[in-house]
């Protein structure tokens, strides 16, 4: 029995090996880099639960920066930008609020932010109705639909309440459709698509896109397919199913979104002229495709996305994540003189993309 455990027992502690702290304007910033890449198969559930709970342990001892030793990199608008292109809001984690004139597109929108002590140990998790409501105070009327990149906590959970809210469609995968109807969302509002799909709502172009996910602990998190009948109850539960891509287009401007994956996937090749390019770079897995997804894509602006800490709540402020690295994903992408402007978003302020 104890042998057994052994390989998901050492690929916990070699993934915590690597654990080194760093200065980031002053400000001390616990950053794990995980062994991802390493071929540790063999980590099963009770495995990922041990070092979701080292993680834990490591966390509570983290500082994490924020935004203002890149205030450089700081977009928004100013009460004189013209309003008359995409407004992008950034919403937290890999969330975003898309508006062109009257009509609204959210991505992802996850405001609940579940404590990260409720996921490691498995409890029963919902969505935080007075966070939701204070979020939604800040988008906009006239959502059309609400698109979802995959199953997990952090983009679905919140969904079907939102929906309820505001009457909004949802556009997601078989799998993450299924787990936003278990939770209360109305089948007739529900829309499945995968790779290679195109759904146009109103003036929206959405096209599907194949995509991955990034692996934590060795493994991708939450895998597999919904277990049994009912509604999702724990963490565990919001499995990741298929991860899809977008493209998304509106009057003549292009935002592709995801929100991260691996270097075994990219964008396709006949994808261009992008306005802007929203890439996950949470993780160790998804910073190694950046420059090649950004390569790919030649977007005018690119925001790596998916960076802050999403155990926090949004009331808090931005904090980089413990799992992050945007100083090393900096230095990458300067070598490596990508295409683009390179920019970050802080929560609720409003930025209208400018196309070149």
């Amino acid at each position: 029995m104890v042998r057994a455990k052994w390989p998901a027992r050492l690929c916990t502690l070699r993934s915590f090996q690597s654990l080194k702290v760093h200065k980031t304007g002053g400000i001390r910033q616990a950053n794990l880099q995980l062994a991802a890449r390493q071929p540790f198969d063999r980590l099963d559930c009770k495995g990922l639960k041990g070092a979701l709970l080292l993680f834990l342990g490591f966390s509570a001892h983290a500082f994490g920066a924020g935004l203002s030793s890149y205030s450089q990199l700081v977009v928004n608008d100013s009460v004189t930008t013209p309003r008359n292109g995409v407004r992008v809001t950034y919403l937290g984690t890999n969330g975003f609020e898309l508006r062109s004139g009257n009509h609204v597109l959210l991505v992802d929108p996850y405001f609940s932010r579940i404590n990260l002590s409720r996921i490691a140990l498995g409890a029963t998790i919902e969505p935080d109705l007075q966070r939701i409501d204070d979020a939604m105070k800040h988008l906009g009327s006239g959502v059309d639909a609400i698109v979802v990149t995959h199953g997990h906590f952090d983009h679905l959970l919140d969904v079907p309440v939102i929906m309820q809210k505001i009457g909004a469609r949802l556009i997601a995968s078989r799998v993450a459709v299924s787990l936003a109807e278990r939770a209360g969302a109305s089948a007739s509002r529900c829309e499945i698509v995968m790779a290679g799909n195109i759904r146009r709502i109103g003036p929206w172009k959405i096209s599907a896109f194949a995509a991955t996910h990034d692996r934590l602990f060795c493994c991708v998190p939450f895998a597999g397919e919904p277990h049994g009948d009912g509604p999702p109850r724990r963490a565990a539960d919001w499995v990741c199913g298929e991860p899809l891509a977008y493209l998304i287009e509106i009057n003549g401007a292009h935002v592709y979104v995801d929100s991260g994956g691996t270097s075994a996937v990219l964008p396709p090749a006949n994808i261009t002229s992008v306005d802007l390019a929203i890439l996950g770079a949470a993780l160790p897995d998804s910073r190694a495709r950046f420059s090649a997804t950004v390569q790919r894509l030649r977007p005018s602006y690119v925001f790596p996305s998916h960076q802050d800490n999403f155990f926090r709540p949004l009331s808090a402020g931005f904090a980089f994540g413990p799992l992050t690295d945007f100083p090393r994903l900096l230095r990458d992408c300067k070598k490596a003189q990508l295409p683009g402007r390179l920019i970050l978003l802080d929560y609720f302020r409003p930025w209208t993309l400018r196309r070149n």
